[in-house]
C-alpha cells in the first residue's frame, strides 16, 4: 500500500531511517553521532515535504514500511524519482517493484505523463527493477532537476498513460 509522507516527525525519521538503513550506514562517517544524523535527516525531510511539487511515497506492508523514494515536479506532467531504496531486510520480495508502480499511478492521478531518473550505471539491481517497470534507458545527458550533471548515471523514463501502468 502507497503511503504519502506529508508531516515529518521523529517517528517518521525513524521509519525512513529504517528504510535507508544502507544509505544511512554510508553517509554516518560524516556525522559525530547517530543523534545529529537523525536529526539532521529529520530537517532535510522536513524541507523537503514542506515545498510543493516535493513528495515522500513509501511502500507499506501489515504496518511496515519496506521501500521508498522522494519524487520532485519537474513541470508539464514530468516527475524525477530519487532515493528509490528497500530496506536491506525486505529485498527480493517485490517491494520497490510495487513502490514504483504505486508511484506512477499515484503521479498519474496528479496529472504526470512521465517519470524519470537517473541510475548508477553500475547499480544493476536497480537497472534491471526500473525496466521491469517499464522504465527505459533515454540516451540523455545524466541531468537531475536542480542542473547537476549525475556522473557514471543513465536517465531513465517511464511513460505514464492510461494503459501503461499494471499493478
Amino acid at each position: 500500500m502507497l503511503v504519502v509522507v506529508e508531516s515529518i516527525d521523529d517517528n517518521v525519521t525513524s521509519r525512513l531511517f529504517e528504510v535507508y538503513a544502507e544509505s544511512m550506514a554510508d553517509l554516518s562517517s560524516s556525522f559525530p553521532d547517530e543523534r545529529e544524523m537523525r536529526a539532521s535527516y529529520r530537517e532535510f525531510l522536513e524541507g523537503f515535504v514542506s515545498q510543493p511539487g516535493q513528495l515522500v511515497l513509501v511502500e507499506e506492508d501489515a504496518g511496515t514500511w519496506k521501500s521508498g523514494l522522494r519524487v520532485v515536479s519537474c513541470g508539464d506532467g514530468c516527475w524525477f524519482a530519487e532515493a528509490v531504496e528497500t530496506d536491506p531486510d525486505a529485498r527480493r520480495r517485490g517491494y520497490g517493484r510495487l513502490l514504483l508502480l504505486h508511484a506512477a499511478e499515484h503521479l498519474r492521478s496528479l496529472g504526470a505523463r512521465e517519470m524519470t531518473c537517473c541510475i548508477h550505471e553500475s547499480n544493476v539491481a536497480s537497472r534491471l527493477l526500473h525496466e521491469s517497470c517499464g522504465f527505459r534507458a533515454t540516451g540523455e545527458d545524466p541531468v537531475n532537476p536542480w542542473g547537476e550533471l549525475e556522473e557514471g548515471c543513465i536517465v531513465y523514463q517511464l511513460v505514464i498513460d492510461d494503459g501503461a501502468i499494471l499493478v
